[in-house]
C-alpha cells in the first residue's frame, strides 16, 4: 500500500512540475518568475517541546511550492474565474507536499493501552496545495487537499520504533491496538490578512495579521480563526514559516535576500482557535469500529511563538506550541516544537 502510493504521489508530482504544465500562450517568452520557488522539511517533535512521547508524537513534512505564476493552466483558468481573485494584482503558486504523522497514547510501555486515551495511529498523505496572494493588500489565500491513509499502512508503527531502536531507547508496545486502514482526506482553506507594517527604531518593523479558515473530511473537519505579530527585519519576505497542518502556517513561500541586503529575521507570537467537529486521531475511524476517546474536547487553542531566519536563498525557522487539552483525560495541554529549513530556488 506505502509503495503504490508514493509511487502515485511522485507521478503526480513529476506531472505538475513538469515543463508542459505551465502557462504560457503560443508564442510568447518564457516567463520569468519573479519570485523564486521554495522547497521545504518541516519536522515537529514533543522532545522538542515537553521532552515527552504522547499525544502528537512526530510529524515531518516534505513540501514544494513553485515560483509566482508558474502554474498549470487549469489552475490560472479557474482562479480568473473567482470573484474574489483579481488574477491582474495576485501572484498564483501551486504546490504539493508529502507528510506523515504519528499519534500515540500517554504511556507507550502498556501493550494493551488505556481505553480512555488517544488511540495509536499512523497519518500518511500526499497534499496539493494552491496559493493566492496580493501583495498590494498584504492578502493569502490558501487551499490545500490531503490524500492519503491512516492505520497500518502509514506507517506508524515502522517509523516510530525503528527510530527508537536507532537511539537505543524501548519502543512503543501497544500499536497492535492502532487505528485500521481507513483512506483519508482533507480539505483545507485559509484566508490570511496582515495590516500595514509599523516602521520601529534600527530599522525594526512590525506587523499584525489575522486568519480565519476551515478543514473538511473524514480525518478533520473544524473551523478556526486567529492572528499572529510579529516583529523584525523584512517582513515582507513571506507571511510565516510552514508548519504542519493544523497550525498558525504560512504557505511554504518566502522572499530571499539579495547580494546587497541577503538577512532578514523576525520574531513571531500567535494564537488559533479551533471548532472541532471530527478528528479521527479521537473519534476513531469512521467507517469501522476502533478505539476512540469518549470526551473529545469541541474547542482546541494552540500558542505559538517562534523565530524565523534567512539568508540569501536558505531559511530557519523554529516554532514552540503549546496545545491546550484535546479529551478529558489528558493530563495537560501538549507542548511540542516545529523545525523547518526551506531553500529558494
Amino acid at each position: 500500500m506505502q509503495a503504490r502510493f508514493f509511487l502515485l504521489a511522485a507521478a503526480t508530482a513529476a506531472f505538475f512540475n513538469a515543463p508542459w504544465a505551465f502557462a504560457q500562450e503560443p508564442g510568447d517568452e518564457p516567463v520569468v518568475p519573479r519570485e523564486p520557488g521554495v522547497w521545504s522539511v518541516t519536522s515537529e517533535n514533543d522532545m522538542f517541546g515537553s521532552g515527552t512521547d504522547r499525544n502528537y508524537s512526530n510529524g515531518v513534512r516534505l513540501e514544494h511550492v513553485s515560483a509566482a505564476d508558474r502554474v498549470h493552466p487549469g489552475l490560472k483558468w479557474v482562479a480568473e474565474r473567482l470573484p474574489w481573485v483579481d488574477v491582474e494584482r495576485t501572484k498564483l503558486r501551486q504546490g504539493f507536499g508529502l507528510s506523515h504523522a504519528i499519534f500515540t497514547p500517554e504511556d507507550i510501555t502498556l501493550s494493551t493501552p488505556n481505553p480512555q486515551d488517544r488511540p495509536y495511529a499512523g497519518w500518511l498523505s500526499f497534499s496539493s496545495t494552491v496559493v493566492a496572494t496580493d501583495t498590494e493588500k498584504a492578502l493569502q489565500d490558501t487551499l490545500q487537499v490531503n490524500l492519503g491513509i491512516v492505520g497500518p499502512s502509514a506507517g506508524g508503527e515502522f517509523v516510530q520504533n525503528n527510530w527508537h531502536g536507532m537511539l537505543g531507547i524501548p519502543g512503543a508496545q501497544g500499536w497492535d491496538h492502532q487505528l485500521k486502514d481507513e483512506p483519508g482526506i482533507e480539505i483545507i482553506a485559509q484566508r490570511l490578512q496582515r495590516l500595514e507594517k509599523v516602521q520601529l527604531l534600527f530599522g525594526l518593523e512590525a506587523d499584525f495579521a489575522g486568519h480565519a479558515g476551515f478543514a473538511l473530511g473524514n480525518v478533520r473537519t473544524y473551523a478556526n480563526t486567529g492572528m499572529t505579530a510579529r516583529i523584525g527585519w523584512d517582513l515582507d519576505s513571506g507571511f510565516g514559516p510552514p508548519r504542519i497542518r493544523p497550525a498558525l502556517a504560512g504557505a511554504g513561500e518566502f522572499i530571499p535576500g539579495t547580494k546587497e541586503d541577503p538577512w532578514g529575521s523576525y520574531f513571531f507570537i500567535g494564537v488559533d482557535g479551533r471548532a472541532v467537529a471530527r478528528d479521527m486521531f479521537l473519534d476513531g475511524n469512521l467507517w469501522r469500529d476502533s478505539a476512540r476517546v469518549e470526551d473529545r474536547r469541541a474547542l482546541v487553542g494552540d500558542l505559538q511563538a517562534g523565530m524565523a531566519v534567512h539568508y540569501r536563498d536558505v531559511q530557519l525557522a523554529f516554532t514552540w506550541v503549546n496545545r491546550t487539552e484535546q479529551f478529558a483525560y489528558q493530563d495537560g495541554p501538549q507542548q511540542f516544537g516545529a523545525f523547518s529549513i526551506s531553500v529558494a530556488h
